[in-house]
């Protein structure tokens, strides 16, 4: 939920454990829903997207949560880099969309793969910030304050008209 701490180590099996998980349901899933031996059909592109769509969303939202608690363990802030990192990659695949084959395009592409890779690595290999607390939650919630204890007056009952009630006051 985008929230705790990862360092370097856990970073890594996370990430090796998500793909393995991801892979094999997409294998598995692959695997059942392929068309029966002989029977001449082929398996449609809808057929394929929703096998690919399923478990790949749940997986992004697990990337990013892990993504987070790792860049909040090394000391910066997780929207910033993720924003920016999808903004990166938003621009390496519209580019070619909107202009022409050429080497503006070619360089583009390198620069997103260059700068993802960067921040890959640097999620990989960066230190973690140790002026942290060592928690295993890094937000702390915050216990709401309360004024000091005072006596209260006892307050006044006021007399009903039918007598002594129970409950929601004689409803």
């Amino acid at each position: 939920m985008f929230r705790g701490r990862l360092r370097r180590l856990q970073y890594l099996a996370a990430c090796f454990l998500l793909s393995l998980v991801v892979g094999c349901v997409i294998a598995g899933s692959f695997w059942i829903m392929r068309p029966p031996p002989g029977s001449g059909h082929v398996m449609r592109a809808g057929t394929t997207l929703l096998i690919l769509a399923i478990p790949m969303l749940p997986s992004f939202w697990i990337g990013f949560s892990i993504q987070a608690a790792r860049i909040r363990d090394i000391g910066w802030e997780p929207p910033i880099l993720i924003a920016s990192s999808l903004a990166i990659t938003a621009i390496a695949y519209l580019v070619p969309l909107l202009m022409p084959e050429g080497a503006t395009v070619d360089i583009i592409a390198k620069a997103a793969k260059a700068v993802n890779l960067a921040y890959g690595l640097a999620l990989l290999l960066l230190p973690s910030n140790f002026h942290v607390p060592d928690s295993s939650s890094f937000d702390p919630q915050l216990a709401p304050t309360r004024p000091e204890k005072s006596e209260a007056s006892p307050a006044q009952r006021v007399a009903s008209r039918s007598g002594p009630t129970f409950g929601r006051r004689g409803l």
